[in-house]
Protein backbone atom coordinates (compact mmCIF):
# COMPACT_ATOMS: atom_id res chain seq x y z
CA UNK A 1 0.00 0.00 0.00
CA UNK A 2 1.51 3.31 -1.04
CA UNK A 3 1.15 5.72 1.87
CA UNK A 4 2.13 8.69 -0.34
CA UNK A 5 -1.17 8.37 -2.21
CA UNK A 6 -3.09 8.46 1.05
CA UNK A 7 -1.13 11.50 2.23
CA UNK A 8 -1.59 13.25 -1.12
CA UNK A 9 -5.35 12.60 -0.96
CA UNK A 10 -5.51 14.05 2.55
CA UNK A 11 -3.53 17.13 1.50
CA UNK A 12 -5.76 17.59 -1.55
CA UNK A 13 -8.86 17.25 0.60
CA UNK A 14 -7.53 19.82 3.07
CA UNK A 15 -6.67 22.33 0.35
CA UNK A 16 -10.07 22.00 -1.34
CA UNK A 17 -11.98 22.13 1.95
CA UNK A 18 -10.11 25.29 2.94
CA UNK A 19 -10.79 26.75 -0.50
CA UNK A 20 -14.51 26.01 -0.12
CA UNK A 21 -14.52 27.52 3.35
CA UNK A 22 -12.70 30.63 2.14
CA UNK A 23 -14.98 31.28 -0.80
CA UNK A 24 -18.31 30.49 0.79
CA UNK A 25 -18.42 29.88 4.53
CA UNK A 26 -15.99 32.53 5.75
CA UNK A 27 -17.63 35.53 4.02
CA UNK A 28 -21.10 34.52 5.24
CA UNK A 29 -19.82 34.02 8.79
CA UNK A 30 -18.05 37.39 8.74
CA UNK A 31 -21.15 39.18 7.45
CA UNK A 32 -23.25 37.45 10.13
CA UNK A 33 -20.82 38.78 12.74
CA UNK A 34 -21.19 42.32 11.38
CA UNK A 35 -17.87 42.40 9.55
CA UNK A 36 -19.14 43.09 6.05
CA UNK A 37 -16.38 45.62 5.47
CA UNK A 38 -13.80 42.88 5.93
CA UNK A 39 -15.54 40.78 3.28
CA UNK A 40 -15.73 43.74 0.87
CA UNK A 41 -12.06 44.53 1.28
CA UNK A 42 -11.09 40.86 0.97
CA UNK A 43 -13.03 40.49 -2.28
CA UNK A 44 -11.49 43.67 -3.68
CA UNK A 45 -7.99 42.56 -2.66
CA UNK A 46 -8.54 38.94 -3.75
CA UNK A 47 -10.85 39.04 -6.78
CA UNK A 48 -10.51 35.31 -7.36
CA UNK A 49 -12.78 34.78 -4.33
CA UNK A 50 -15.74 36.14 -6.30
CA UNK A 51 -14.94 33.95 -9.28
CA UNK A 52 -14.49 30.92 -7.06
CA UNK A 53 -17.85 31.53 -5.42
CA UNK A 54 -19.50 31.24 -8.85
CA UNK A 55 -18.08 27.72 -9.18
CA UNK A 56 -18.78 26.53 -5.64
CA UNK A 57 -20.75 23.50 -6.87
CA UNK A 58 -17.70 22.29 -8.79
CA UNK A 59 -15.39 23.03 -5.84
CA UNK A 60 -17.63 21.20 -3.38
CA UNK A 61 -18.14 18.25 -5.75
CA UNK A 62 -14.42 17.87 -6.31
CA UNK A 63 -13.80 18.15 -2.57
CA UNK A 64 -16.39 15.44 -1.85
CA UNK A 65 -14.81 13.11 -4.41
CA UNK A 66 -11.30 13.60 -3.02
CA UNK A 67 -12.56 13.26 0.57
CA UNK A 68 -14.23 9.98 -0.36
CA UNK A 69 -11.03 8.78 -1.99
CA UNK A 70 -9.01 9.78 1.09
CA UNK A 71 -11.37 7.93 3.42
CA UNK A 72 -11.19 4.87 1.17
CA UNK A 73 -7.37 4.96 1.15
CA UNK A 74 -7.15 5.36 4.93
CA UNK A 75 -9.64 2.54 5.47
CA UNK A 76 -7.83 0.30 3.00
CA UNK A 77 -4.39 1.00 4.46
CA UNK A 78 -5.72 0.36 7.97
CA UNK A 79 -6.96 -3.06 6.91
CA UNK A 80 -3.74 -4.01 5.12
CA UNK A 81 -0.98 -2.75 7.41
CA UNK A 82 -1.06 -3.95 10.99
CA UNK A 83 2.02 -2.06 12.26
CA UNK A 84 0.93 1.40 11.07
CA UNK A 85 -1.85 2.01 13.62
CA UNK A 86 -0.52 5.34 14.94
CA UNK A 87 -0.11 6.89 11.49
CA UNK A 88 -3.56 5.68 10.48
CA UNK A 89 -5.06 7.20 13.65
CA UNK A 90 -3.48 10.60 12.92
CA UNK A 91 -4.73 10.45 9.34
CA UNK A 92 -8.24 9.67 10.55
CA UNK A 93 -8.21 12.60 12.98
CA UNK A 94 -7.08 14.93 10.19
CA UNK A 95 -9.75 13.55 7.85
CA UNK A 96 -12.48 13.99 10.47
CA UNK A 97 -11.44 17.63 10.93
CA UNK A 98 -11.41 18.22 7.16
CA UNK A 99 -14.79 16.49 6.78
CA UNK A 100 -16.28 18.67 9.54
CA UNK A 101 -14.93 21.82 7.85
CA UNK A 102 -16.35 20.63 4.53
CA UNK A 103 -19.77 19.90 6.06
CA UNK A 104 -19.85 23.33 7.73
CA UNK A 105 -18.92 24.99 4.44
CA UNK A 106 -21.61 23.14 2.49
CA UNK A 107 -24.21 23.94 5.16
CA UNK A 108 -23.22 27.60 5.16
CA UNK A 109 -23.14 27.88 1.36
CA UNK A 110 -26.40 26.10 0.60
CA UNK A 111 -28.62 25.85 3.68
CA UNK A 112 -27.93 28.79 5.97
CA UNK A 113 -29.64 31.48 3.90
CA UNK A 114 -32.85 29.47 3.24
CA UNK A 115 -32.92 28.49 6.92
CA UNK A 116 -32.57 32.14 7.94
CA UNK A 117 -35.43 33.12 5.60
CA UNK A 118 -37.61 30.35 7.01
CA UNK A 119 -36.90 31.37 10.59
CA UNK A 120 -37.60 35.03 9.77
CA UNK A 121 -40.94 34.08 8.22
CA UNK A 122 -42.03 32.48 11.50
CA UNK A 123 -42.02 35.86 13.28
Amino acid sequence: MNDNQTTNGIIGSAVLALTGATCCALPIALVALGMGGVVASAVSALPWLGVLAEYKAVTFSLTAIILGYSWWRVRRSRLCEVGEGNRSRVQQIILWAITALFAASVFTAYALYPLTLFLDSLD
